[in-house]
């Protein structure tokens, strides 16, 4: 089965455009989208449907939005329906460019929000509809997602686009004198350059009948002293701002290897061609049962793959790997907290389907188990309680900044969906 490639334009553009594309993606279906939304509450009804039924016909869509045709891919759209984003010229911050159209128009949010709406100097609508809606819809965007943006783009400024690829992990160009519409035939030379080198890079899923070349160049190995460094840095990236501003899974990985909870032979490190790319320790841990037994099992974590290789398929492949390792070691079953449509994938159910309680939140849906022996839970009732040793931060505030500064810097950043 062909991939689908599904081009977005921007205002003005059409759906036509997309023929530009089909020589780019030779082995791949490829269609333009003709959209009517021009609100993001309208886009987020039209695209939602339409990629949705495309995502029934094909198992793999890659997109390509241009300037305010990406803006409403982003109000709309999520991983559920993209696999992979190219994003040119995009508008990503709706609310500071609403807000600049203002101010060049000398309209105050006072005259804006009794009027309703407004002409724009510049003969675009100001509506107080839009502006109110955008502010209450921030952008979450989960996609593997690449950016082309014009040094020279009089719509999004450079500041503002570096801080939307930094916040969402996405991989940004800037083209030195580009314009946000790319027409020219140096810029779309530029264009068609920069989508080859990219698709390069991309692994694309396995198919039927087909060696996915990749494959052979990925090595899942235990880890040595020699790797230390480099797989923490590597966890600091993968988790930098995604659970809370900052991360310190770096640190609690650190300490575990010299805690008598934490299992080496399982402590695995993956590869891609020779480049680290992810890694997983597993940690023991028990069930306090309700008849007073202590039932031993392992959970794992932190798992963290390199940014630039997430949502590809890796993490599953490591997972799967490193839990068929556990059982071969005579772990009955692994308890762990996280997303059931990620883990869900791999066998886990709600802990509390098992008779398994989470003590700091009994009726958690997000504590997962799965059976590594079928029948290991059976007439289990019981507790679970983290280990201590993913507490350290906590515990050692003082002795985890420490570590931290032996870092480079990074910004740490508050941001939709973070837990703390």
């Amino acid at each position: 089965m062909k991939d689908l490639i599904i081009y977005v334009h921007g205002q003005g553009g059409s759906a036509g455009e997309a023929e530009h594309y089909q020589t780019l993606f030779p082995n791949d279906d490829v269609i333009g989208f003709d959209y009517r939304s021009k609100t993001p509450w309208e886009a987020k009804e039209e695209f939602s449907a339409f990629f949705v039924e495309k995502k029934k016909q094909y198992k793999h869509i890659t997109l390509i939005a241009n300037s305010i045709g990406a803006y409403f891919s982003l109000a709309s759209l999520d991983k559920t329906s993209v696999d992979r984003a190219y994003f040119i010229s995009p508008i990503v911050d709706m609310e500071t460019l609403i807000c600049k159209l203002m101010q060049q128009s000398n309209v105050t949010e006072k005259e804006l929000s009794e009027k309703r709406e407004i002409t724009a100097k510049f003969g675009e609508p100001l509506s107080w509809a839009y502006l109110c809606y955008v502010r209450r819809h921030p952008i979450v965007w989960n996609v593997p997602t690449s950016i082309l943006y014009g040094e020279c783009d009089n719509l999004s400024s450079m500041e503002t686009v570096s801080a939307f690829a930094k916040r969402h992990h996405a991989d940004l160009t800037v083209m030195p004198g580009g314009e946000h519409w790319f027409h020219t035939d140096k810029q779309m030379r530029f264009l068609d350059n920069w989508l080859r080198e990219h698709e390069t890079k991309v692994v694309k899923p396995k198919q039927k009948g087909m060696k996915n070349m990749s494959e052979k160049n990925i090595t899942i190995r235990l880890e040595t002293k020699d790797d230390y460094r480099n797989v923490e840095n590597l966890t600091r990236e993968a988790f930098w701002n995604v659970y809370r501003p900052g991360c310190m899974e770096h640190y609690v990985l650190h300490c575990y290897r010299d805690d008598p909870a934490f299992v080496p032979e399982l402590d695995f490190v993956m590869e891609l061609g020779g480049e680290l790319i992810g890694q997983v320790i597993y940690v023991r841990s028990e069930i306090d049962c309700d008849d007073g037994r202590k039932v031993p099992i392992m959970t794992f974590g932190p798992i963290g793959i390199a940014p630039e290789y997430k949502r590809q398929g890796y993490g599953k492949k490591l997972l799967d790997y490193s839990m068929e390792k556990a059982k071969e070691t005579g772990a009955g079953a692994l308890a762990i907290t996280g997303n059931i449509l990620f883990y869900g994938k791999s066998g886990f159910v709600p802990a509390k389907t098992k008779g398994v309680r989470y003590a700091d939140d009994p009726e958690a849906d997000y504590f997962l188990i799965k059976e590594l022996i079928p029948g290991f839970l059976d007439d289990i009732s019981g507790t679970y309680k983290d280990p201590e040793g993913y507490f350290v931060c906590e515990k050692n505030p003082e002795a985890f900044e420490r570590f931290e500064a032996t870092f480079p810097k990074k910004e740490k950043l508050k941001l939709p969906g973070q837990l703390f």
